[in-house]
């Protein structure tokens, strides 16, 4: 055996099996079956560095031996040994911790209906949790009212809310929020009703975790901290962690980072304390995230690995996937395109592995969004529609929302500006049918930036107005901020810089409240580029600059080629033409050290522009045809832009391409990063 499981002899005393009785069995087929038991028990051994199923095959064979000659108390008592693992878990619940769910609907499935109601409970509610993180949710609601209808038979009340409970859970997978509000309602009524203060508080936190999911962050805090109030008084340390993780997952969306962060290092301390190694996983996971948010992505690096590790250590292969996952997000923001795709490569391969499809349709996701950074679109629309089938088919309405969302996103990169409003349109009609506030907001937004690429500034607008009053209706701060600068960039197409000034002023304030550099840096950039319209080049340089000096302090080389090129527009509209090609050659290094095709097309088009005015028609036309070259192959409107600067210039007749790009706030993307 292995030094995490208990000793084949103490088994063997805890089932009531005698070795040296084993002669006395009739008939032979079921005394080879008992000796096979001890066999597999007394002499199995695994090395080290198995895996974790490999380190129980001993259990797990013995149980099947047991089943086969019909010894099913004996089978129930094996599943029921408690394992030396950090999270000293049953067989049977530490194969969940370790993500073997196949395994698991195995054993589960071998024991139905061979022992009592309880047991038969026992098992339904298992086979219904293993199929709900395999992302089977309807045959989930299935076994879980199976296990509903024999705790009601049976009169057992605490059964009945815990069968509740988790078919809450499966509903709220689905996106039925609706529902799993009743079911978890009717839950808490069953605890209120046996005075059983712990389910109550899981009840509470359950109705917290959904209307987080409904953006509904205000509402959600209030049950969180009813959860944390009687976690508290109960002593339920573990419950008492969680509900400071749900909290500090409820500031996080809200942009209040350091209360998130405060709620999160709490649930650390006591995860450590009570030796809660998923647990302390998941909330270092969750720091990650935190300081991801605030752009202090060395520090969520950090975390993330530290996430990463513990899953390893403790065999949890969704949450190696989540640590990945998120790895593949950080070093997207970097620019570190190649690196993101090999961490989302390895989440997709895990979550195939286990058979996790709501895990699969994330990794999905993300390698399109990083192949969208990269302006490989048709790639990117590959892996978003792969998504799309995904939580089509497993009845996943939220996931079905974000792939709709990064779709629209992916068309509009290619000026399909049409598609990306069919897309966004779907995303918004699934985001009010749920009830999800916070989709409903970011679907608003992407509206808003479609119409503003079609010109359409009047439908634009309505859409950020829409966006910005239903932000503040949530109390989100984020929301708000990327509504505010979206109607700035309007502001700026419509000539009105003052209130285009106005609303930049905003977001750069609510960004600075919420620590987030990034996002500062954004504010910055486009107060520059108000200023530069005014014609006050000296206030829209020194806000470039500010941008810049963000961009190389958190790490963003994407910022740095956005700052990087809004100088160069300046130093051009100065008449300084060598500092404008200086930043503009800059410019296209550094976006073709990060892999960004797109915002190379954009500075090589821009120093065509220079040399126009310099009157150096063969230069001109040479950059013109390297920025054209590229704007074709990724199918951006660019392209139409450079086709008519070369026809200028071969005509020798004066011509200018203005870019607008670097004018525009950043899209509110529906990333979807693990928590």
């Amino acid at each position: 055996m292995s030094n995490i499981t208990p000793s084949g002899e103490s088994i063997l005393t805890e089932l009531g099996i005698a070795p040296s009785a084993i002669k006395s069995i009739k008939p032979r087929w079921k005394r080879t079956h008992y000796r096979a038991v001890i066999n597999w028990l007394l002499k199995y051994q695994s090395q080290s560095d198995s895996p974790n199923l490999e380190k129980v095959k001993g259990l797990l064979e013995a149980f099947h031996h047991c089943c086969e000659v019909e010894a099913w108390e004996k089978a129930s008592g094996i599943l029921s040994l408690f394992l030396n693992t950090p999270t000293q878990e049953k067989l049977h619940n530490q194969l969940q911790t370790w993500s073997y769910y196949q395994e698991q609907i195995t054993l589960y499935s071998r024991l139905l209906s061979k022992l009592s109601p309880k047991w038969d409970a026992i098992c339904l509610g298992g086979l219904g949790n293993a199929h709900q993180f395999l992302g089977n949710y309807t045959l989930a609601i299935d076994f879980h009212q199976q296990c509903l209808s024999i705790a009601k038979e049976e009169g057992f009340r605490k059964g009945e809310a815990n069968a509740l409970g988790n078919l809450g859970n499966a509903y709220s997978s689905l996106g039925n929020y609706d529902r799993a509000i009743e079911l978890y309602e009717q839950d808490l009524i069953i605890a209120q009703e046996l005075k059983n203060r712990r389910g109550e508080g899981g009840a509470l936190g359950n109705l917290g975790s959904v209307y987080h999911a409904l953006g509904n962050y205000t509402r959600a805090i209030d049950f969180n901290q009813q959860c944390l109030s009687i976690t508290k008084e109960e002593g339920f340390r573990k419950g008492e962690a969680n509900a400071l993780g749900n909290l500090g997952n409820d500031y996080l969306c809200l942009g209040n980072y350091a209360r998130a962060i405060e709620f999160h290092q709490q649930r650390l301390l006591i995860t450590r304390k009570i030796g809660d190694k998923r647990g302390e996983g998941e909330t270092l996971g969750n720091l990650g995230i935190a300081y991801y948010f605030l752009g202090d992505y060395q520090k969520a690096i950090s975390y993330f690995e530290q996430d990463l590790a513990i899953a390893k250590e403790i065999g949890n292969q969704r949450g190696q996937g989540s640590a990945l996952g998120n790895l593949g997000n950080i070093y997207e923001s970097l620019g570190k395109y190649r690196q993101a795709i090999e961490y989302f490569e390895q989440h997709l391969s895990i979550t195939k592995k286990i058979g996790d499809p709501v895990g699969e349709g994330a990794a999905l996701g993300n390698l399109g969004i990083v192949y969208r950074s990269l302006g490989d679109y048709q790639k990117a629309i590959s892996y978003f529609k792969q998504d799309l089938a995904i939580a089509k088919e497993i009845g996943n309405q939220r996931g079905e929302g974000m792939a709709l969302g990064n779709l629209g996103i992916a068309h509009l990169s290619i000026g399909d500006y049409r598609q990306a409003i069919s897309y966004f349109e779907q995303d918004l009609t699934i985001a009010k049918e749920i009830g999800d506030c916070a989709g409903e907001g970011s679907a608003l937004g992407n509206l808003g930036v479609a119409y503003r690429y079609l010109g359409d500034y009047f439908k634009a607008m309505f859409c950020f107005t829409q966006r910005l009053q239903l932000a503040r209706e949530i109390g989100d701060r984020a929301g708000e901020k990327s509504a505010l600068g979206n109607m700035g960039v309007v502001y700026n197409f419509l000539g009105d810089y003052t209130c285009a000034i106005d609303c930049f002023g905003k977001h750069l304030s609510i960004a600075q409240e919420l620590g987030e550099r990034s996002s500062e840096g954004t504010a910055l950039g486009n107060l520059g580029v108000a200023y530069r319209f005014l014609g006050n080049y000296s206030q829209a340089i020194d806000y470039f600059k500010q941008h810049l000096a963000i961009a190389k302090e958190i790490g963003d080389p994407a910022g740095e080629v956005k700052a990087i090129g809004n100088l160069g527009i300046t130093a051009t509209k100065l008449g300084k033409y060598s500092e404008a090609l200086e930043y503009l050659h800059s410019a296209v290094k550094s976006a073709k050290k990060i892999g960004d095709r797109y915002a190379e097309a954009i500075a090589l088009s821009n120093i065509a522009r220079v040399y126009e005015k310099l009157g150096n028609r063969a230069l001109a036309l040479e950059f013109c045809d390297r920025a054209l070259s590229i704007a074709t192959e990724l199918g951006i409107p660019l392209a139409q832009a450079c086709q008519q600067l070369q026809e200028k210039l071969r005509s020798q007749v004066d011509g200018e391409v203005e870019d607008d790009s670097p004018d525009s706030a950043k899209t509110s993307t529906t990333t979807e990063t693990s928590s």
